[in-house]
């Protein structure tokens, strides 16, 4: 990650206050890490051939932020398009399955 992304990224954690000590070792001190994807599977949406829909999962990928304690090496995951570092998607899985993590 370069130096303008990981200013990027830290900006969008400040931005949403994450500033909580460590949960496992209380440490405030932490390295964003790098990023990657958490690979999400969406079940079926139907009953198949009776049914209408489709009986097959769908696959996704979520891109995260990783941040590490820079004390024990707990890692915290964040959702990059929660964060506003993606664009939203328009339709599809993206994040509304994710509900929680949506900017209201």
């Amino acid at each position: 990650m370069n130096k303008n992304r990981l200013n990027e990224v830290i900006a969008a954690l400040n931005k949403r206050k994450v500033s909580q000590p460590c949960p496992r070792c209380s440490s405030s001190n932490f390295s964003v890490v790098g990023e990657s994807e958490i690979i999400v599977t969406q079940p079926p949406t139907g009953g198949g051939l009776l049914g209408g829909l489709s009986a097959v999962s769908t696959k996704t990928t979520m891109p995260i932020i990783i941040v590490a304690c820079d004390n024990c090496g707990y890692i915290s995951q964040h959702a990059q398009a929660a964060l506003g570092l993606l664009p939203r998607p328009a339709l599809g899985l993206g994040l509304g399955m994710f509900r929680g993590l949506e900017e209201r």
